[in-house]
């Protein structure tokens, strides 16, 4: 069996539902690897964007590793929250296929140690598109599991 990790940075966002109606928001993210229950739940949560309203800036790098057997499975779950006193608010959310982001690499003949840019569209809790998300991405090239992983798994 083997893994690789796939690096990210988190950049901006723009156009996000306003959930606050007196200040400008501030806002965070919350990062998640859906789909892979042997690495223990991979989550990472971003800096807060203070007073960034409804464009969000982060460039926040994070690291997932990935085990490559469940490719198909694996997506990528980005919450964006407004951070408020009175309790966080949801602003919306990106869920992106790994697989899709690993096909565009391969398909694109660019250089595999370069980032990928890519954007996807918010959604609110209610389903309705608003808002762009933009992040980088790279894959890492694969390793075998370390050797204490395989033992956990009895091979």
């Amino acid at each position: 069996m083997e893994q690789r990790t796939l690096k990210l940075k988190l950049i901006s966002a723009k156009d996000l539902k306003d959930v606050n109606f007196i200040s400008k928001m501030d806002v965070y993210a919350v990062v998640s690897l859906q789909g892979d229950d042997s690495h223990g739940k991979q989550k990472t949560k971003t800096k807060v964007a203070k007073d960034c309203g409804t464009h969000p800036t982060w460039n926040f790098p994070m690291k997932f590793t990935l085990d490559e057997l469940l490719l198909n499975r694996l997506s990528l779950e980005f919450k964006l929250v407004c951070d408020r006193s009175l309790g966080d608010k949801d602003i919306g959310q990106v869920v992106v296929p790994v697989k899709e982001l690993f096909d565009s690499v391969a398909a694109a003949a660019a250089d595999p140690n370069s980032m990928k840019f890519i954007a996807y569209q918010v959604r609110k809790p209610s389903g309705k598109p608003k808002g762009e998300l933009h992040f980088s991405y790279k894959f890492g090239d694969k390793v075998p599991f370390p050797v204490t992983a395989a033992r956990r798994e009895g091979l």
